[in-house]
């Protein structure tokens, strides 16, 4: 008996060393290191992090792009936008990376990533309850992933909703150069007074259906 009391310790001690991670700190671990930009800096963001799970899929934005993580039984895959000719694919790019190498360079910081989990997973249902219902909050304007995915013609001119770290919202900016919607419909040139006009109106609708409100 006193091998086999032996032999159950050092197990114990060598399992251990392999601590286990859930699905979502491997998630996370690997956007971490996509990202590269240090835990720090993800820290920093937190504030408009939006965290999914379903199943083994998570998902993570910052109010603009998301990038997806599955993960499997030995690796994680992750899909991301990459940019190309003419704007940011749609998870055009992917990339794997072992669980493993991820826990050895990221296990360290299980507490953290398990802060930014449960952060992310409350600003993202906060943000798909407000798109539901009219009383969003005014100070943090919410957007549904539904809007984001639109487009919007204003005097025959294509926008797209797009992060600006500046506002800390979505601006609508045009396809081809045109810059953002509220700026450029009332100076648009080439345009009369009248459709530059109807313009600013179709703008102001735009931005109503973006955000669910004025």
């Amino acid at each position: 008996s006193q091998t086999s009391k032996a032999t159950s310790t050092s197990s114990a001690s060598s399992s251990s060393q392999h601590q286990t991670y859930t699905d979502a700190e491997y998630a996370l671990m690997a956007y971490e290191k996509l990202d590269g930009q240090g835990m720090a800096n993800l820290h920093s963001n937190a504030d408009r992090m939006n965290w999914y799970q379903k199943d083994n899929k998570f998902s993570v934005d910052f109010g603009g792009h998301s990038t997806t993580m599955t993960v499997n039984n030995n690796d994680v895959l992750v899909a991301y936008d990459s940019a190309t000719s003419n704007g940011m694919g749609e998870k055009n790019a992917s990339v794997n990376y072992t669980k493993t190498e991820l826990a050895k360079e990221y296990g360290q910081y299980k507490d953290t990533l398990d802060q930014l989990i449960a952060t992310g997973t409350m600003h993202a249902q906060k943000r798909d309850g407000a798109g539901s219902t009219s009383s969003a909050s005014s100070s943090s304007a919410s957007v549904s992933q539904e809007a984001l995915n639109k487009t919007y013609t204003i005097m025959g001119h294509t926008f797209k909703p797009v992060w600006a770290d500046d506002y800390k919202s979505c601006v609508l900016v045009g396809t081809d150069g045109e810059g953002e919607a509220a700026e450029w419909a009332p100076n648009a040139i080439g345009y009369s007074v009248e459709e530059r006009k109807q313009g600013m109106e179709q703008v102001s609708e735009a931005y109503k259906e973006l955000y669910g409100k004025d």
